[in-house]
């Protein structure tokens, strides 16, 4: 199995990308992980560069300068930077890759044959609350249409699927540079569409309006099914959130480092490192999941003693 986990030059999500290389190798995943970054002012941060010269990390680390032409949509690196590194090597998309955040981490070591069919499917998370068609048609069905129509995809496909709507962990295969681009072009769209109309989608009863931030999840879904891939929402996949109880650790796939907004007193914030939590004294309950999650940044302190930073 190959990892694949792109993100920004950003001390925030170099440290969380730092910590998972720990799990990573803590389960033998290490080697076998690519990291795709972003880097920006024509240079790499001093962080990346430490990580770039160590000998440390066994990952790679594939470095990217930000080219995108529209930056107004910050998640629409993630598919800009999966569709170049596709571009730099077309040989690796017929490969199983499994894409993930860096502030994914697995809870045990995982048994990855189910994912490996020389099919058309592409397995993920369950987020049919957050991520599917119906949940999109409750803020508005003009709005959904209309999402359809921004990534070309016929709306009874979509429909179809919904049962099967997945996000936050994938494994993606015979995807090819277009494709990522083309999510990228898309989700920049989508995004400031959703944003510009939110006002307009925002039912009676609801906290919220249509999450636009979310719009590089809602593509790559219509995008997959546009291409012919089938996806499918696996029960081997499912994750926690940080705030999660800690025997939730025990019993899902993946430990997700999301979910808490604002220090609560009991659960890890990771808002709150901009830089990093490395060294610092930090207030999570033995209760929390989160707690197993900090335990982890306490071991990759010790796994890397030269690379973590305050």
């Amino acid at each position: 199995m190959k990892f694949i986990v792109p993100i920004p030059d950003s001390p925030y999500y170099l440290w969380q990308a730092l910590v998972q290389i720990a799990n990573f190798r803590e389960l033998g995943y290490e080697e076998e992980a690519h990291y795709l970054v972003a880097y920006f002012n024509d240079r790499p941060s001093e962080i990346l560069l430490r990580f770039w010269e160590s000998d440390e990390i066994r990952a790679y680390l594939h470095l990217y300068p930000d080219t995108r032409q529209d930056i107004s949509y910050s998640a629409s690196m993630k598919p800009w930077l999966l569709g170049k590194f596709f571009e730099q090597f077309p040989e690796e998309s017929s490969h199983v890759y499994h894409y993930l955040d860096p502030d994914c981490v697995f809870t045990r070591p995982m048994h990855f044959t189910p994912f490996l069919g020389e099919d058309n499917r592409w397995y993920g998370s369950a987020t049919r609350s957050y991520t599917g068609a119906q949940y999109i048609r409750e803020k508005g069905e003009q709005l959904f249409l209309d999402l359809c129509a921004i990534a070309d995809v016929a709306p009874e496909d979509v429909l179809a699927h919904d049962e099967n709507s997945i996000g936050a962990q994938y494994f993606i295969k015979n995807a090819g540079a277009d494709f990522w681009f083309n999510v990228e072009r898309k989700s920049v769209i989508a995004y400031k569409y959703m944003r510009d109309t939110a006002a307009l989608y925002q039912p009676p009863g609801h906290a919220y309006p249509i999450q636009a931030w979310c719009a590089e999840m809602y593509l790559q879904q219509f995008e997959t099914i546009r291409s012919g891939f089938t996806p499918v929402a696996s029960d081997l996949m499912t994750f926690c959130w940080a705030n999660a109880p800690v025997e939730a650790w025990d019993t899902h796939a993946y430990f997700h480092d999301a979910g808490v907004p604002a220090e609560n007193g009991r659960d890890f914030c990771k808002i709150t490192w901009q830089s990093s939590p490395f060294g610092k004294e930090i207030a999570v309950s033995p209760e929390s999941a989160s707690y197993r999650y900090v335990e982890l940044i306490r071991r990759t302190e010790a796994m890397f003693p030269t690379l973590v930073w305050d």
